[in-house]
């Protein structure tokens, strides 16, 4: 253990969060583990969780996203997740509760950044992709990860440093740059539309359920106009977005090297596996087996 580091094994952990009143506003958690302790679990926490080294798979609530040294998730109550380690992997999670940054608002003050901190941790959109995190930006967020650490050693009231809520703003500052280099769009101006959209994400997994008929049932709009509605509010034809978060889903399946072809093929509710061969290299111009070969090669 490098000196500096706030370092709990999972025991410890254990006995640290008995010790705490059940809402403290700010929770830090570090420790690394070969076999992570839960299945997966809900908590009443908004977590950042950064991965300080190691790797293997993250299962957040439908999604299945390899993880390696460096990578950040974003977390809140209404999500569930575990791991699955390949390599020991040392955690730190940074929790806190929707409160937390009322602790240093002005009196008075307009609440816009609290807002924005929780929408951008309640993005269904970022728990579907992993941020993209480059450098400079990765030693930038390991910088502040490590004075978070530091400062915790020597503060016993952490809810109310103002050193850890300074870096805890940098790394979401962090998480808006690297979003505007991604091709997400955290902003749906209509309620409806995020509506929708999350719709789709929890039904692609059931083909009847994403047939026209259905879902303009569902969100009352006549089926004969659904695709021009759902054209006109997106810029993409409805067909053709339900198809490619479908094959980027399954590609993500595929890189976890966990799944094999047929139950990919059953989740996604493909009639066989040459189905699902056909869908796939469609949008990646290779085979799922040529796919998984590409992603052992060095």
């Amino acid at each position: 253990m490098g000196q500096g580091y706030l370092f709990f094994d999972f025991y410890a952990v254990i006995v640290y969060m008995r010790t705490l009143k059940q809402f403290e506003a700010l929770v830090l958690h570090d420790f690394e583990e070969a076999v992570f302790h839960m299945e997966s679990h809900g908590h009443t926490y908004f977590e950042m969780g950064y991965i300080y080294k190691g790797s293997g798979t993250h299962f957040l609530n439908n999604s299945v996203l390899p993880y390696t040294t460096g990578d950040l998730f974003l977390l809140c109550p209404e999500d569930s997740h575990t791991f699955e380690i390949s390599e020991s992997t040392r955690f730190v999670f940074i929790k806190f509760t929707d409160s937390y940054f009322k602790l240093f608002q002005q009196p008075g003050a307009a609440d816009f950044f609290a807002t924005e901190a929780i929408q951008i941790m309640r993005s269904k959109l970022l728990k579907e992709n992993k941020l993209d995190i480059n450098f400079p930006n990765s030693g930038i967020l390991k910088n502040s990860i490590d004075s978070i650490l530091l400062a915790a050693q020597n503060d016993q009231n952490i809810s109310h440093s103002q050193i850890i809520y300074h870096q805890i703003l940098s790394v979401i500052a962090l998480i808006k740059n690297t979003i505007s280099t991604m091709s997400i769009n955290l902003s749906l101006p209509d309620p409806s539309q995020e509506l929708l959209i999350s719709y789709l994400h929890d039904h692609i997994y059931s083909p009847a359920a994403l047939k026209i008929p259905n879902i303009a049932l569902h969100f009352n709009i006549a089926p004969k106009y659904f695709s021009e509605y759902f054209k006109r509010r997106f810029g993409i034809a409805y067909s053709k977005y339900v198809n490619q978060y479908k094959a980027h889903l399954i590609e993500l399946r595929f890189q976890s090297k966990i799944f094999t072809l047929k139950q990919v093929a059953e989740e996604f509710g493909f009639a066989d596996e040459s189905h699902l061969s056909r869908f796939f290299k469609k949008y990646y111009d290779q085979s799922p087996g040529a796919y998984q070969k590409e992603q052992i090669s060095p």
